[in-house]
C-alpha cells in the first residue's frame, strides 16, 4: 500500500531533490560546489527513491552518514538534513503528515545510529595510529 507521502515524493521526485541537495550542502564546509556535496547529492536520491518505493533504506542510509561522519559537523548539524525532507512534501492531510514525520524521525534515528558507528570506526583509526606511531618512535629510540 502506497501512502500518499510517498506519492508526493514520488510525482515531485526531482523538485524535493534539488531542494533537498541544496539544504543538505548548504550544511557542508565547501557548500554546493564541493565534491562531497555532489557525492551526498547523488546518495540522496537514492535515499529518496527507496523512501518513495518502500524498499529497504539500511546501506543508503549507511553510505549517506558514512559521507557526513567524515565531515567536521557536529551530529546535531549533520543529521539534520534529514529533517530538512520534511517541509518540501507539502499538500498532505494532517494524517499523512502525522505518517510522514514519523517515518522521518524514524529515519533520523536510524541514520544517527549508522552516523555513530561510522564516527567510533573513525576514532578507532586514529588511535589504532597512534599507538602505531608510538611502537615505531619506541623501537628506533631502543636501536
Amino acid at each position: 500500500m502506497t501512502n500518499a507521502w510517498e506519492l508526493a515524493l514520488m510525482e515531485n521526485r526531482q523538485a524535493v531533490l534539488d531542494r533537498w541537495s541544496a539544504a543538505a550542502a548548504g550544511r557542508l564546509p565547501g557548500g554546493n560546489a564541493s565534491p562531497v556535496a555532489e557525492a551526498l547529492a547523488g546518495e540522496l536520491g537514492m535515499l529518496l527513491d527507496a523512501l518513495a518505493g518502500g524498499s529497504a533504506i539500511d546501506e543508503k542510509l549507511a553510505r549517506i552518514t558514512r559521507i557526513l561522519a567524515v565531515q567536521e559537523l557536529p551530529p546535531s548539524k549533520a543529521l539534520a538534513l534529514f529533517h530538512d525532507l520534511f517541509p518540501l512534501c507539502g499538500g498532505l492531510s494532517a494524517d499523512d503528515r502525522d505518517r510522514f514525520r514519523d517515518r522521518i524521525d524514524g529515519l533520523v534515528l536510524q541514520a544517527f545510529d549508522s552516523y555513530m558507528k561510522h564516527r567510533e570506526t573513525i576514532y578507532q583509526l586514529k588511535v589504532d595510529e597512534g599507538r602505531r606511531r608510538m611502537h615505531m618512535a619506541l623501537r628506533r629510540a631502543e636501536a
